[in-house]
This record gives C-alpha cells, sequence and structure tokens, in this order.
C-alpha cells in the first residue's frame, strides 16, 4: 500500500513537459474571459431570431451564427474543465469551469424556441432546401429534428418540462452525493496487517490482492455499508425511473427503452439482439469461471475472487516512454497518417501525463473543436496504464478527423459510437502485444483479454438487462422496493454467472452502488461498443479493413451511428459482431487452459 501513501508533487513542481498546452486554445487567462464576455453577449442576439426563421435567408444565418458560438463555447468549456482538472483546488479555475456550466443553461434557455419554431414549419423545409443550396449542409440536421416531431410538445409544454429539468435529475444528484461525498466505508488490514482506509477507489486495489482473505474483507466491508441504506438507495433508484416513465408518457413513447435509445436512431431491437447473443455465449462464460476456480486452487469461486489475475504479472515495469512505443508500434496498421497524428499528440501538447496534487482522477479525452484533442492521464508504469494511453488516444484521433473533415453541426460523434476507437486501439495494442509474446506473458495477455470480455461485454449486458426489468416494474405500475431489486438482481446474477460461482448474499444488493443505473440505458453502448471494436480490429488486422476505419473516423455524425458503423464494416442490425466476438472469447479461454 505504499504508493497509495506517496507524496504526490504540486502542479507547478511537475515537469511542464509532461502538461498539456492549453494556452493552444487560450494563450492567458484573459483572453478567455474576453470569449466569455462575447458568449454572454450572444445570448441577445440568438433570441432575435425568434419568429422568423421561415423569413428568407435566416434559417440558414440562424444555424451558421449558432455553429461559431458552438466553437466558441466549445474552446471557452475546454479551457475551463481542462485548467479545473488540473489541480481540483485551484479556486480560480473552479470559478471559471461554474461559469461555463451557468453560461451553458444561459445560452440553452435562448436556443429554447428554435426546435419548436422548425416544426412550425416542417411543411417548408424542404422548400427552403431547395431553394438555398448553402442550407444543404444542414440536411441531417434539420430531418433529425422533423424525425421526432411526434414526440415534441407545444413550446409552452416544451418550457415547462425544460424547467423541471433540474428536479428531474435530483434522484441522480443525491444518490450521487449519497455515494461519493457521505458514504464512509471504515478500514481493513491490508496484506501487511496495516489498518487501511476503504475507499471507492481502493476497493478495485483489494480485490485484486493475492490475499484472499484482503479481498472477502473488503467486499464485505463494503456491502455492509450499501446495506444500511439500502431503503433510501431503492427510494431513489424508484424516484429515476419513475421520472423516465413520466417522460416516456409525456412524449408519446411506446416504452422507456425506445424514448432513451431514439435520439441515437438506436432500435430496441438492437437492445435485445445483445442480450440475446450474450445469453447464448453464457456456456463459454461459465467454462471460464470454472477456469479461473481452478487456476486459483479454490473448492468454490466466490465474488470477490472475480478480479485477482489468475496468471502472474509479466508486465509490471512499463515507463511512459515505453507505453509511447508500444502503442505507436501497435497502430503501424492503420497507416502513416494516423501514426503521425500519434506522434504529433506525443510532443505537441495534447497529454498531461502523470498525477499531481490536486489533479482530477482517472482519464479522458477532450475533443477540442478547433485546435486539437487533449488527454488527461495518471499514468502509472504498468500494462493497464499503457492500455489507457491507447485508449484514450483512440478517442482523440477520432475527435481529430471528425474535427477535420465535418462541418461543426456534425463534428460530435455519437454517444453510440464513442466507445468503438478507442476499444479498437486498445485491441490493436493487445493484439500486438500477443504477436510478440510467449509462455506467462502470453498467459497474462490472455487472462487480461477474458478479464475485458468478463468486465465489458458480460457485466454490461447483464447490467442493461437490469435497466430493462427494473424500468418494465415500474412502467407496469409497479414499485421498487430493496426486497424486490435484490430479487432482480440476484436472479440475473444467477444466469449470468451460473452454478459455478457462489453467489455470495451480498452481491444481490450491488445494484446499490452502480452509478450507470441512472445513465437512461446507457451501458449497453460499453458492450456494443466493444463487440463492435473486436470486428473492427479484425478486419484491419487480417482483412485490409484500415481505409474503411479511417473513413468511419472522418464521419463524425454525419450519418446515423449504426449507418456509420456499417462504412467500418460492422453491422449491429444483427448478432454476428457479438456472436464473433464470443466465438474469440471462447479461443482463448481454450488457449489459456492449455497454460493452466
Amino acid at each position: 500500500m505504499s504508493n497509495l501513501k506517496k507524496a504526490l508533487p504540486t502542479r507547478a513542481e511537475s515537469d511542464p513537459t509532461h502538461q498539456w498546452r492549453t494556452a493552444d486554445i487560450y494563450p492567458s487567462d484573459q483572453a478567455f474571459l474576453a470569449a466569455v464576455e462575447q458568449l454572454r453577449a450572444a445570448g441577445a442576439e440568438l433570441a432575435a431570431y425568434r419568429g422568423t426563421l421561415a423569413q428568407p435567408g435566416r434559417l440558414l444565418a440562424f444555424l451558421q451564427r449558432a455553429d461559431q458560438l458552438g466553437l466558441l463555447m466549445g474552446d471557452a468549456g475546454s479551457y475551463a474543465g481542462l485548467r479545473a482538472d488540473e489541480d481540483t483546488a485551484n479556486a480560480t479555475y473552479q470559478r471559471y469551469e461554474g461559469m461555463m456550466s451557468s453560461l451553458s443553461v444561459e445560452l440553452s434557455a435562448s436556443l429554447a424556441f428554435f426546435t419548436p419554431e422548425v416544426l412550425a414549419m416542417a411543411d417548408r423545409i424542404p422548400e427552403l432546401l431547395a431553394q438555398d443550396g448553402a442550407l444543404e449542409v444542414y440536411r441531417k440536421h434539420l430531418e433529425d429534428i422533423l424525425r421526432q416531431k411526434d414526440h415534441i410538445l407545444p413550446e409552452r409544454e416544451e418550457y415547462l418540462l425544460s424547467l423541471a429539468g433540474e428536479i428531474a435529475g435530483a434522484p441522480e444528484e443525491v444518490f450521487s452525493m449519497l455515494n461519493n461525498a457521505d458514504m464512509r466505508f471504515g478500514s481493513i488490514q491490508d496484506e501487511d496487517g496495516d489498518e487501511v482506509e476503504l475507499t471507492h477507489g481502493r476497493y478495485l486495489h483489494f480485490l485484486e490482492s493475492a490475499d484472499r482473505r484482503v479481498r472477502r474483507e473488503a467486499f464485505e466491508t463494503l456491502y455492509a455499508v450499501y446495506l444500511g441504506h439500502r431503503n433510501t438507495l431503492a427510494a431513489l433508484l424508484n424516484a429515476h425511473v419513475s421520472k423516465n416513465k413520466f417522460h416516456k408518457i409525456a412524449r408519446r413513447y411506446g416504452s422507456t427503452l425506445e424514448m432513451c435509445l431514439d435520439g441515437n436512431r438506436i432500435p430496441p431491437a438492437v437492445y435485445h439482439s445483445l442480450i440475446g447473443a450474450v445469453r447464448d455465449g453464457h456456456p463459454a462464460f461459465y467454462r471460464y469461471m470454472d477456469l479461473r476456480r481452478r487456476a486459483l486452487g479454490l473448492d468454490a469461486l466466490h465474488m470477490y475472487d472475480l478480479y485477482v489475475s489468475i496468471v502472474k504479472n509479466p508486465f509490471k515495469q512499463l515507463t511512459y516512454s515505453q507505453a509511447q512505443a508500444l502503442v505507436l508500434e501497435a497502430v503501424r496498421p492503420l497507416g502513416e497518417d494516423y501514426c503521425r497524428r500519434i506522434e504529433r499528440a506525443y510532443r505537441e501538447g495534447w497529454i498531461d501525463v502523470y498525477e499531481n496534487r490536486g489533479k482530477r482522477s482517472g482519464a479522458y479525452s477532450n475533443g477540442n473543436p478547433t485546435c486539437h484533442p487533449f488527454v488527461l492521464l495518471n499514468h502509472q508504469d504498468n500494462l493497464e496504464s499503457a492500455m489507457t494511453l491507447a485508449h484514450e488516444l483512440g478517442h482523440a484521433l477520432h475527435s481529430d478527423y471528425s474535427n477535420e473533415a465535418q462541418p461543426p453541426v456534425y463534428r460530435n460523434y455519437s454517444i453510440f459510437v464513442a466507445e468503438v476507437a478507442s476499444t479498437v486501439n486498445e485491441a490493436l495494442l493487445l493484439e500486438h502485444l500477443m504477436a510478440t509474446s510467449e509462455g506467462e506473458a502470453l498467459a497474462y495477455l490472455h487472462n487480461h483479454y477474458l478479464e475485458q470480455f468478463r468486465a465489458t461485454l458480460f457485466r454490461q449486458t447483464m447490467f442493461a438487462e437490469f435497466e430493462l426489468a427494473v424500468h418494465a416494474e415500474v412502467e407496469g405500475g409497479g414499485t421498487l422496493t430493496p426486497d424486490l431489486l435484490d430479487e432482480l438482481y440476484g436472479g440475473l446474477c444467477a444466469a449470468y454467472f451460473g452454478e459455478g460461482v457462489t453467489l455470495d448474499p451480498q452481491i444481490r444488493a450491488e445494484w446499490s452502488r452502480i452509478p450507470h443505473f441512472y445513465y437512461d440505458f446507457y451501458v449497453y453502448q460499453y458492450a456494443t461498443g466493444f463487440a463492435a471494436a473486436q470486428a473492427i480490429a479484425d478486419r484491419i488486422l487480417h482483412h485490409g479493413g484500415a481505409e474503411d476505419y479511417l473513413a468511419f473516423l472522418k464521419l463524425g455524425d454525419a450519418l446515423p451511428p449504426l449507418e456509420a458503423l456499417k462504412v467500418a464494416g460492422v453491422d449491429l442490425t444483427t448478432p454476428a459482431p457479438v456472436t464473433a466476438a464470443l466465438r474469440r472469447f471462447e479461443a482463448s479461454v481454450e488457449q489459456l487452459e492449455k497454460w493452466i
């Protein structure tokens, strides 16, 4: 646990050569504040278009000005957010970030008239498109609005729904405060017998411990706290799902699932197809669970035994420069241009590499719309951090290609495809390491690959089934009580893990600690994105699919997400990509069985 107690440098003490260059957005805080003033003045300017969009040239003028302000908003929001994340204790940048949040709400209110006004002139849109060639670039954008006409309410009712937005978000906000700010999990004894505080961040670290006592103690200690709040947590989840039911009724959708998927043009059949295909893959998963039990030398595999590696990690020391070289070599099948962009990211201030005191935890990519993307890391010298570098660079280059190829209105790609490019890079890195490894190192990589499947394809699909079940319960007039939630979740655990895993009673309450259940049918996209990425990586490496993939990266939001993925050679309207991924999973189980 010494690494958890090691003193961190301040931001000022950190090496600036490993910090991102926010000056590429604005050279100074003064320049940022000047942009904020421009945005503040824009609200009245945009509002002046209200009631005039049907007049000659006004719709085009509005859309072009909204694009310009969107780019300015993107720059200012990026600058404030990046600077705030460098040191969360820096009051100046926290204030700037809050300033941008408030400004976003103000500008959204100024734009509130736009959708109802476009719908009111729906019959004239084809005529306007025919009359003005410059308006053609906005055809898909306008068609996306018109497509949802049946679910858009009159302006007054839309206004009331927007006013209720803050109230509607209360269950998620209360859950977040309870989960992150108020809950304390006490302490446990680590491998050395020292008392160490148990936190969200350390929980996974303890579950990966080779000491089974540590794993069990962390598991039981954490869940004791959640079980102590089960009534409150059930009431919060019930309130959130009831909110979705209200909006489903208000917007005249057949189900909450249909409503939540409609924004991305995803038919519910895709959701159900994922669940069916993964269910068909359960026997291979049971086989992996049995392999895990045997490799760990256990009579019974418990839920706290799922995260510890069953093969010794030979990649414990992997410096950042080594990780850079590995990632660059792994993505070479994507061609010279892709590699040049990776090299630019390394040398031109895209990446904030190391942890410093107060820096935001985790990792992300910010696809800044006008200069270049930015990547936040908290790099450790291990394989997981190298995978994170590959992952976030996948996001970054997706944004870089999209920003370069698309007009502003289509630069932000759909969340449905957001995890594809990142996971393709991870898959390419893993394939590169497997091709250059043998013996224990190769066995470890197979174990790593199988764990990606367990955590992403199987686990997230199980979460997706749970979301479907709780929404069906509330839509049918039921109430989500703790006992009912335990029953629903426990039944899914039994189905997904099979008889070869001992379902500790605490796991029935895992629903109570998953923040993603407040994200409205979001998690299934992790699973579909993972399956799509495996298929794309296979096409790149073995079937000449690199050019198709680069074409996909350049699309942004110019095509609906399912159509965009077809450009990369993946059709998620069928179960084929998921089924093919599951075949690779089973083949990897077979390879690891030979080692074990």
